[in-house]
């Protein structure tokens, strides 16, 4: 319900980095239904532990001493709401180690992808929590509406908050106020709210850029410098810091080499211009792919740019130039492939597992599982066939051609004279009821519009056979069926033909193929010859774009709510939770 930014409190090596959410985001689920048992305090046992992991919840080794089945009281999981499958797989399933404690005994160690802080972390000054005041978590809307306790001060409305450690007795789980102060709670208490953590995989990470306006949407010949919003410290203390978000590495894209062919990186000093050249091959091809470039210091992206498109199967391999403004010793400079992942500001990127170009290069590990692509945005639609001749009585089904190739969106149909031609508005079946003119109209959600234009005869059938529809046009290269009806005589074997089948062609069941431009006559007869029909064909020059299918469907859609980080420092990390 608004993007969900993450607070770096620690980072071991180039392994993993500690995450905490920066607000309280959700609420309205207890700590533990049972209030009676020793372990109702437990963590291992809280039902917040369930519905934080969803589908990734792992039973705890104390099951069989407690003897419950823990539910998730809620219709979602955190987990599967907050995450995209690719931002899932860079998250570690940690070992979680639960023995900080008030008081009361402690439950055994769990092994969580999402958890809440202990008390031992949530005092702990190397994370920044010195005082009250560095734990006061303000509250989002959504938290608020759970029935989260809550206070407001300048205007900004501030939270309480679990942790994961009992309090001073069974009876009781620690949580942090409004006011940043550790205190006890009864476990069955449903307005403490929700502050989730997590591991980060270090290694997945291409680079972190600008959480907003740090990826230019264009090609570009010169790469972009990223220009970061709020001040870039490494005191753990400070609240002041600046907003990254994540690029990841995936094997859902491919390039297989990358040889800088010309570009002098031998400086012993100072920062320069350089042009640089690179010869790629086995790059990922696809309409939105596009071959990207970035500069880094560490994990941090200096300077950033989209230098290829490659949207057509011949820029599989090739040679791109690109310029690098300011280019200083030691700096790295990596080569990879993005496709329709490049989500955009406070969201998570993927792209392909990067190529270093100069630099020493660090060890990046793509995701464990693809991730799932959006489908290629609409650039235009077209009815097919596009005119049409229908008798009085009889129907047919218009189809959709979309551009570019592999584009599939819901559409929706309508009839500007239904009294003459009526279509279903989700089918495209068109039927004829009164003579005249009408023009049938597909549209798409996004407002991508094309029309076929339909004339309803009254012609008198004689016995025979009926072709559905009497005559159209098609584009070239596309596909149509003829649909055949028997009127007053007994349905029999039918033999089909073209006039010119360099035009188009026909099966024995009434699929035409267009093959060139031209006019044709498409002819059907009962094998005795005894009864006949023709339907005119009129072959237009292509759309350029493939048949996307039928009228039904829609778009993948990106779904990704995406994971956009701090700074792997003190800085925060942004990601739109997809519905938190």
């Amino acid at each position: 319900m608004e993007p969900v930014l993450w607070r770096v409190l620690e980072v071991s090596g180039d392994k993993t980095a500690l995450m905490l959410s920066e607000k309280v985001l959700d609420g309205g689920v207890s700590f533990n239904l049972n209030s009676g048992p020793e372990w109702a305090c437990w963590w291992s046992e809280s039902q917040i532990r369930k519905f934080l992991n969803g589908k990734e919840y792992v039973e705890s080794v104390s099951a069989d001493k407690t003897e419950i089945t823990v539910t998730n009281p809620k219709g979602y999981s955190f987990y599967d709401k907050a995450f995209s499958a690719g931002e899932g797989g860079g998250i570690i399933k940690a070992d979680v180690d639960n023995s900080s404690t008030l008081s009361a005994t402690p439950g055994p160690n769990t092994t969580d992808k999402i958890f809440l802080l202990s008390y031992a972390e949530a005092v702990n000054s190397a994370y920044g929590f010195v005082d009250n005041n560095s734990r006061k978590a303000e509250l989002t809307g959504y938290g608020a509406s759970q029935g989260v306790y809550n206070d407001t001060e300048e205007n900004k409305k501030y939270g309480d908050w679990w942790l994961r450690s009992p309090g001073r007795s069974m009876l009781y789980a620690l949580g942090v106020n409004s006011f940043g102060g550790p205190y006890s709670n009864n476990v069955y208490n449903e307005a403490v709210g929700l502050r989730p953590a997590f591991r980060l995989n270090l290694k997945n990470i291409i680079f972190t850029s600008p959480a907003a306006g740090g990826k230019d949407a264009g090609v570009v010949t010169a790469l972009q410098k990223q220009v970061y919003d709020g001040i870039y410290t490494h005191i753990p203390t400070s609240r002041v810091f600046t907003e990254h978000k994540l690029t990841l590495a995936t094997n859902t894209y491919k390039l297989a080499s990358a040889d800088l062919t010309s570009g002098d990186f031998s400086i012993s000093n100072g920062a320069v211009n350089l042009d640089v050249k690179v010869r790629y091959s086995g790059a990922s091809t696809g309409v939105g792919y596009h071959l990207a470039a970035a500069v880094t210091s560490g994990d941090r992206a200096l300077y950033y740019g989209r230098i290829k498109s490659l949207a057509a199967a011949a820029d599989k391999s090739g040679d791109v130039t690109f310029t690098i403004p300011e280019y200083k010793s030691g700096e790295e400079v990596y080569l990879f492939v993005e496709g329709r992942n490049n989500n955009g500001d406070n969201k998570t990127d993927f792209a392909s597992k990067p190529i270093c170009l100069i630099g020493p290069g660090r060890k990046i590990t793509p995701l464990s599982e693809d991730v799932e692509e959006p489908a290629p945005k609409t650039t235009a639609i077209e009815v097919n066939p596009s005119a049409l001749t229908i008798v009085k009585g009889y129907a047919t089904q218009l189809s959709v051609i979309f551009a570019p190739e592999g584009t599939s969106e819901k559409i929706i149909w309508s009839s500007d004279k239904p009294d003459i031609a009526a279509v279903d508005s989700s089918t495209g079946v068109v039927k004829a009821l009164g003579a005249g003119a009408a023009v049938i109209t597909a549209s798409t959600p996004g407002g991508k519009t094309s029309s076929c234009a339909v004339t309803v005869t009254e012609k008198t059938q004689a016995e025979g056979i009926v072709l559905t529809p009497a005559s159209m046009t098609m584009h070239k290269g596309t596909k149509e069926k003829i649909t055949v009806s028997f009127n007053g005589i007994a349905e029999q074997p039918l033999v089909w033909s073209s006039s010119d089948e360099k035009i188009a062609k026909v099966d024995g069941q009434g699929n035409v193929t267009t093959l060139s431009e031209g006019k044709c006559m498409i002819k059907v007869s009962t094998a005795d010859g005894a009864a006949s029909a023709e339907c005119a064909v009129k072959v237009t020059p292509g759309s350029g774009g493939g048949s996307g299918g039928g009228s039904g469907g829609c778009n993948a859609g990106l779904g990704l709510g995406a994971l956009a980080l701090l700074a792997l420092l003190p800085c925060a990390v942004r990601k739109n939770k997809g519905g938190k």
